[in-house]
C-alpha cells in the first residue's frame, strides 16, 4: 500500500498535470503547503498582493488553455484576490484557487485565520469545497482541477487545512483526465433553415469570448460570408472574437444598453456565438429589441437563453459546431480579402495637434507594433479610443477589461500574458486604476517577464466624470466634483513604478515613440511608459 502526506499528494499531484507554475501570496496557514511546492518541479511565482497573483494566473491560463493553480492566504488574502476571481469567472477562464486553512484540531476554537473560506470564495467561482479529512485530499485535488476545465471553464477554491500537509494518507490516486467535449448537436438543421431565411442584410452575428477561446475566428467569418451576415464583437469580449479586417467585421457593439440595442434594431435575426451580450449601463432601455430573433451556440446549460429569451437555443461546443455549420452552409474561405488599413482616416480622426493631441501618441504606439502582440485595456478613459485605434489597425489579441467589473485586472493579466507567450504584451490604463495592483510590476521585474504598460497621467477618476455628467446630464466644466480627483498632493507613479523595479520613460513626442518602444520590446522585464493627458 502506497502511503504519502498531503504534501508529497501535492506534489503528485502537480507533476500528474504538468503544472510548471504555482502564482501567490503566502501566510502562516500556507506554510506547509509552500514546503509542498518547494519540493516539487513547479516554480513558485511570487506576487506582492492576492490580487495580482489572481490576475497574474489568468493571463497565462488565458494563453495556455489549462488552469492555473494560485495558492492564496486564508480569510484575509482570499478576500483580497476576490475581485479578479471574480474577474476571471466572468471571462471563463479556468484557475484552481487553493486557500490555506487553520490547523482542523484548532477550529472548534474560532481561531484567529479561522473562517468560512468557502461561503467567500462561492460569489467569485464555480465551485467551492473545503477539505475534511488528508484521505479525501487526493480526490478533492482531481475534482476542483478537472472542475476548472469543463464548460463554463473558470475558477474553483479549494480550502485545506495546513495540518493535512503534514499528515499521512493511503488514498493516493491521481490521473490525467482526457476532456472530450467535442460535441455537435444532431438538430442543426432547424437552425440552419433559420439563418438562411432571414432577408439579406438582416443578420447580424456576434461573437463572444468563446469565440476567441476556441480559436474559430476563421469559421466566423467564413459562415458570415455565406449568410452575407454582419459580424459584431459582443461588448468586454476578453480576448480576440473577430478578424477586425474581414470586410463583414462591424467592430464592438458599445457597452450601453440603449446604444446595443439601437445598433440590433436594425436587424431582423441574431446569431449570439458565446455566453452573452454583456454592458455596462442601463439608459432606459433593454439591450436586444424584444422583436429580434435569437439564435444562440452555446457550450453550457448555464449559458443558453440565461439573459434574454432565445428562439432557438443551441447546445454544443463551439469550435465543433462552427465547423459543422461551415460544412452544412458551404462555406468556401472567404474571397472577398481582408479590408484595407485606412491610414488617412485614422490620421484625421486622431490629428497631431488641437486640444486631444496626446491621442496621437496612442496611435503611433500601436503602428509600431506587430498586430499580433497583445492589446490589453484597463477600463479608463482612454479605452474605447485604443479599441478603436486597435481594431482599425487589424490588431487580433485584443483584450477588454475587465469584463467582472473590478480594476486591477488588466496589469497582471499583462504580465502572465507575457510569461505564457515569452513577448510583452501591452497594456493601456490610467494612472488612477493602475494603483489597484501596481505591485505586479514587481513580479515582473523579479521573473524577468517582458511586458510593456502604458500609462495615462491625469490626476483624477476621468471616466467616472465622465459617467457622473451622464447620467446627471451636467459638464466637467460647471460640476463640483466628490472623491475623484487625487492631485493634492500629486501621486509620483514615476516613483512607484520605479519602486517596483520597472524602467520608466516618459513619451511626449510622436516621433521618438519607434525608439521607446524599441528599448521596451528588448527589455526582459516591465517597462512602464507615461504619457500626460490633457485635464
Amino acid at each position: 500500500m502506497k502511503v504519502r502526506t498531503g504534501g508529497e499528494l501535492v506534489q503528485d499531484f502537480l507533476e500528474t498535470n504538468e503544472i510548471s507554475f504555482v502564482f501567490g501570496n503566502p501566510g502562516t496557514t500556507e506554510t506547509t503547503f509552500l514546503a509542498a511546492v518547494a519540493s516539487s518541479r513547479a516554480t513558485y511565482v511570487l506576487s506582492l498582493h492576492e490580487s495580482s497573483a489572481v490576475g497574474i494566473a489568468a493571463g497565462y491560463a488565458l494563453i495556455t488553455g489549462k488552469p492555473s493553480i494560485v495558492s492564496l492566504h486564508t480569510y484575509p488574502g482570499l478576500a483580497n484576490g476576490m475581485f479578479n476571481m471574480r474577474n476571471a469567472l466572468m471571462s471563463g477562464i479556468p484557475l484552481m484557487v487553493i486557500n490555506g486553512q487553520q490547523d482542523s484540531r484548532f477550529l472548534i476554537h474560532n481561531p484567529v485565520l479561522g473562517a468560512p473560506n468557502t461561503q467567500l470564495a462561492q460569489t467569485a467561482t464555480k465551485y467551492a469545497y473545503e477539505v475534511t479529512r488528508t484521505d479525501d485530499l487526493a480526490v478533492a485535488l482531481q475534482r476542483c482541477y478537472l472542475q476548472s476545465q469543463l464548460q463554463p471553464p473558470g475558477p474553483v477554491f479549494l480550502s485545506i487545512p495546513m495540518n493535512f500537509m503534514l499528515e499521512e494518507t493511503a488514498h493516493t490516486t491521481f490521473k490525467r483526465a482526457r476532456i472530450i467535449d467535442d460535441t455537435v448537436p444532431q438538430g442543426l438543421g432547424e437552425a440552419i433553415a433559420a439563418l438562411r431565411s432571414v432577408a439579406p442584410g438582416k443578420l447580424v452575428i456576434v461573437a463572444d469570448y468563446a469565440v476567441g477561446a476556441a480559436h474559430s475566428i476563421v469559421a466566423v467569418s467564413r459562415i458570415a460570408d455565406a449568410l452575407g451576415a454582419d459580424v459584431y464583437a459582443a461588448p468586454f469580449h476578453v480576448q480576440g472574437t473577430v478578424d477586425p479586417l474581414h470586410p463583414r467585421s462591424r467592430g464592438q457593439l458599445p457597452p450601453t444598453t440603449s446604444a446595443i440595442n439601437g445598433i440590433l434594431g436594425r436587424y431582423d435575426a441574431m446569431l449570439l456565438i458565446g455566453e452573452k451580450i454583456d454592458s455596462f449601463t442601463y439608459d432606459g432601455m433593454q439591450a436586444l429589441p424584444p422583436e429580434l430573433q435569437v439564435i444562440q451556440i452555446a457550450p453550457s446549460t448555464r449559458q443558453l437563453g440565461f439573459d434574454f429569451p432565445c428562439d432557438i437555443a443551441i447546445l454544443g461546443d463551439i469550435q465543433a459546431t462552427l465547423e459543422a455549420l461551415v460544412d452544412a452552409l458551404g462555406a468556401s474561405p472567404s474571397q472577398t480579402g481582408a479590408r484595407a488599413i485606412d491610414v488617412a482616416a485614422l490620421d484625421a480622426r486622431y490629428p497631431a495637434s488641437g486640444p486631444h493631441a496626446s491621442n496621437a501618441l496612442i496611435l503611433a504606439i500601436l503602428r509600431h507594433l506587430d498586430q499580433s502582440v497583445h492589446i490589453v485595456t484597463e477600463g479608463s478613459s482612454e479605452d474605447s479610443i485604443v479599441q478603436d485605434m486597435a481594431v482599425a489597425l487589424g490588431f487580433r489579441n485584443v483584450h477588454f477589461s475587465p469584463r467582472g467589473g473590478g480594476l486591477g485586472w488588466a496589469l497582471p493579466l499583462g504580465v502572465g500574458i507575457g510569461l505564457a507567450t515569452g513577448r510583452p504584451a501591452v497594456c493601456f490604463l490610467g494612472d488612477g486604476g493602475s494603483l489597484f495592483s501596481i505591485h505586479a510590476l514587481w513580479t515582473a521585474a523579479k521573473y524577468r517577464i517582458p511586458s510593456i504598460f502604458v500609462c495615462f497621467v491625469n490626476h483624477e477618476y476621468r471616466l467616472l466624470k465622465d459617467l457622473w455628467c451622464n447620467v446627471m446630464k451636467t459638464n466637467p466644466e460647471t460640476t463640483h466634483f466628490v472623491g475623484l480627483d487625487f492631485n493634492d498632493p500629486n501621486i509620483d507613479i514615476k516613483a512607484i513604478a520605479e519602486g517596483f523595479g520597472a524602467r520608466v520613460e516618459t513619451i511626449g513626442d510622436a516621433d521618438y515613440v519607434g525608439d521607446v518602444l524599441t528599448r521596451a520590446l528588448e527589455h526582459k522585464g516591465p517597462s512602464f511608459l507615461l504619457i500626460e493627458r490633457e485635464p
